[in-house]
């Protein structure tokens, strides 16, 4: 038997029933149909529990024949209902099944649980879950743009979202996934500025304790930033065990979320000019096997503000000022893209800067992957050149500054005047 719907003056006609294959969780292929209302409205799948179509064709006309093939709407939830418990294992079945597949960290799922409960919860909430087209799409991300949102942020909420839409489609909460009609905005971030050279000889070949203060801590990690490109939490999850003669082994890193693997959950070498060995063993000295930024012997690293905030301090005494810093964007991950330009300026392919770094590439083989980065006589030329003090400019005095000299608020007023 045929059914019959009209809509907008054309009549479309339908079968009793549709039949199609899916795989369900345990790899088993099964039999699904589906019908149409008396609107013409297609309903939700259902599985017919048989694994070939003569079988279950056969179920469906008996099925039928007594009546029973139109199953009765089932009741759509709203966002609200759908996202409650999202984002905790314990409670969110998408959840189980991507953990026994991939490892999701827990800087991920905490992003993820804060913009659902308060970025989308507060927008598609009420909506019912096949209500949510192209249409709300493209207003949600119309409004964190009107928000002041940058559109990556707005990008990652939305990625967040989408996630969630096609686990809805593929529990058959809803028909079809609406995500898929809707592209993420153009990337607009900021480029960041990258602290120069001049500005590096400056704070790391000048007078420390006039730039740093007396503390050697903020200065040996922000320089080990500089040299090696290593991540804030790589530098703070550093311990004496990991310190060699020339070269340091990465492996881990600190954060908020404790001691756990690098971001790119890799291990390598990382080269080291003599200098930083040295300064770094000195450190080593005081904190043994543990963390080597610490305060308290080891047992716990400074924090990542301590580092920021001293940072921020040394570039305000070399004549940088506050709003240049903000907005130059000045933070310590501009090391990262300081020592990336520094390599390939010295010479260095992009694969051996990548295996340096710990970023990673489709194109990158497994062969530069193994590749030892303690053996680039080429990066550590490029460390040791960034260590030697500036030269003096032709014709300065001995009582000169081997580096820029410092403005005096003296000097600053002139300027200004200027």
């Amino acid at each position: 038997m045929t059914s019959y719907s009209q809509n907008e003056g054309v009549m479309k006609i339908h079968n009793d029933f549709t039949l199609y294959f899916r795989v369900v969780p345990s790899g088993k292929r099964v039999v699904y149909y589906y019908t149409y209302d008396a609107k013409g409205i297609r309903t939700h799948g259902r599985s017919t529990g048989e694994t070939t179509l003569t079988a279950a064709r056969r179920k469906c006309n008996r099925l039928f024949k007594d009546g029973e093939l139109a199953v009765k709407k089932r009741r759509v939830p709203t966002f609200a209902e759908f996202a409650n418990g999202w984002w905790e294992e314990k409670t969110c079945p998408y959840l189980q099944k991507r953990l026994k597949r991939v490892n999701l960290t827990k800087s991920y799922l905490t992003r993820a649980r804060q913009c659902t409960e308060k970025v989308l919860v507060p927008f598609f909430g009420s909506m019912r879950m096949d209500k949510i087209q192209k249409d709300e799409l493209e207003k949600f991300l119309d409004k964190l743009v009107k928000d002041g949102l940058k559109n990556s942020t707005a990008n990652s909420y939305y990625a967040i979202m989408k996630t969630m839409m096609v686990e809805a489609a593929e529990r058959e909460i809803i028909v079809k996934n609406p995500t898929e009609k809707v592209k993420k905005l153009v990337e607009n971030c900021k480029e960041i500025e990258i602290v120069t050279r001049e500005e590096f000889k400056r704070l790391f070949t000048g007078d420390r304790e006039k730039i740093w203060g007396s503390d050697p801590v903020a200065y040996t990690a922000n320089k080990l930033a500089a040299v090696t490109g290593m991540r804030a939490g790589e530098v703070l999850g550093l311990k004496g065990g990991y310190l060699h003669d020339g070269y340091l082994f990465l492996c881990k890193q600190h954060d908020r979320y404790g001691y756990r693997d690098t971001k790119t959950k890799t291990q390598s070498n990382i080269p080291l000019p003599s200098l930083v060995v040295d300064e770094l063993n000195e450190l080593k000295k005081k904190n043994g096997d543990g963390y080597l930024f610490s305060v308290n012997g080891g047992g716990k690293p400074v924090t990542v503000n301590s580092l920021y905030n001293n940072f921020h301090k040394a570039l305000v005494n070399i004549g940088i000022p506050k709003t240049e810093i903000k907005d130059r964007k000045l933070h310590l991950h501009a090391w990262r893209h300081f020592f990336n330009t520094e390599l390939l300026k010295g010479g260095l392919t992009i694969t051996q800067v990548q295996a340096i770094t710990g970023h990673k590439s489709e194109r990158m083989t497994k062969r530069y992957c193994h590749f030892d980065p303690a053996e680039f006589v080429k990066a550590k030329a490029v460390q040791e050149d960034l260590l030697k003090p500036a030269e003096k400019p032709e014709g300065e005095t001995e009582t000169g500054s081997n580096v820029l000299p410092f403005p005096s608020k003296e000097n600053e007023k002139t300027r200004k005047q200027a």
